[in-house]
């Protein structure tokens, strides 16, 4: 059963260590993500962000970030990643439903925004089979990434 847990003294090591694919290892920005080490920092230094390791009982399996963006000026799914040595096995789609879940509760707003490079497939396709729709909207980055959007009743 996926749950999620605060990055402490005990797991943030393992947690920034962990990567989205093998080639991506003891990079700042991978390939379609920025590195959980630099994730954490930022959040570190702006509380509008919350950082959470995703485990699978006590299997640490991934990392999420999520919070207010002033960019956006909405509630932001910033970070999904699924450790590559997990990858392919429905971790995404479970971890997904249990952090819309917790941001759901955190928000008073009635919609949450996510945003990909263009070129990440798998990230495309998991936010449009949970109910993300495209806005239309991009965001400039290091790579120009798309703007998704899930709304929800209240």
């Amino acid at each position: 059963m996926l749950k999620l847990q605060e990055i402490n003294k005990d797991n943030w090591i393992d947690v920034i260590l962990m990567c989205s694919g093998e080639d991506q290892q003891n990079r700042i920005f991978e390939k379609t993500i920025a590195s959980n080490c630099l994730s954490i920092a930022q959040a570190s230094i702006d509380d509008q962000w919350i950082t959470r390791a995703i485990y699978d009982e006590d299997q640490l399996i991934g990392f999420t970030m999520y919070g207010h963006s002033d960019e956006l000026e909405g509630y932001e799914l910033c970070r999904l990643m699924i450790n590559y040595h997990f990858q392919g096995k429905g971790y995404g789609k479970t971890a997904l439903e249990l952090i819309v879940e917790e941001m759901k509760k955190q928000t008073t707003d009635s919609e949450i925004l996510v945003c990909f490079q263009p070129d990440n497939e798998h990230a495309k396709k998991l936010y449009e089979r949970f109910g993300f729709k495209d806005t239309g909207r991009t965001i400039k980055g290091n790579v120009d990434e798309l703007v998704y959007s899930f709304t929800f009743d209240r």
